[in-house]
């Protein structure tokens, strides 16, 4: 069964669009199981609350080895065994945000950790789509700014949006097979059409 994730950076209304799209697939007759990473799998939420610790700082490498514990049990524990039982599943990040968080930049110094540790933990589950959501870093700060705060994850006040969306836009531009490009810098509605469009050529469903 098909595998899609979707990427972007904060702001740029991935949690929406996962949301958009399972409902879509659902209404389309497909059986859905959405996920998000770090917290998918049972080892998500510890890492994250490692990873959000107020006043501590975290090396990239650090930050890679963490996500890729959780992701290494989010493959084995829900995904695959969802796309063994026939269902889509639709996840909120997937490997592309650790290269645009960890890698981006330092390509020459991490790039072949990168995929040594992309072979074990992925192995061959990789999504057949992956969905970039591409927005301006100056509109994602800007509906940063009118979240709630209780909905705003604390790491996000020290990410540098605009170098991230360039680490999506290169892995993205890695894969292009696999990545599509999506101009999220519009209503939520057009966006989630732009997201449905790809997705249904992708995998024929009109």
């Amino acid at each position: 069964m098909p595998f899609v994730s979707i990427e972007g950076i904060d702001g740029s209304g991935k949690t929406e669009q996962t949301s958009i799209l399972a409902d879509r697939l659902v209404a389309a007759g497909k059986s859905v199981i959405r996920t998000k990473e770090p917290d998918g799998g049972h080892l998500g939420s510890e890492v994250r609350a490692m990873m959000v610790v107020p006043d501590r700082t975290l090396s990239p490498v650090e930050q890679m080895l963490l996500v890729s514990a959780s992701r290494y049990a989010h493959v084995r524990t829900v995904i695959r065994p969802a796309l063994a039982a026939g269902d889509w599943v639709v996840s909120d990040r997937f490997i592309d945000s650790t290269f645009a968080f960890q890698v981006h930049g330092q390509e020459d110094r991490l790039g072949m950790m990168f995929d040594a540790i992309r072979d074990v933990v992925v192995g061959g589950t990789m999504p057949e789509l992956t969905i970039v959501l591409d927005l301006p870093a100056e509109a994602a700060l800007e509906r940063r700014s009118k979240r709630q705060d209780d909905k705003v994850d604390p790491t996000e006040v020290s990410r540098n949006f605009g170098e991230i969306r360039q680490g999506l836009l290169v892995a993205a531009a890695r894969a292009p097979d696999r990545c599509k490009v999506v101009d999220a810098d519009a209503p939520l509605d057009e966006v989630a059409d732009r997201v449905w469009r790809e997705v249904a050529t992708a995998f024929r469903l009109e």
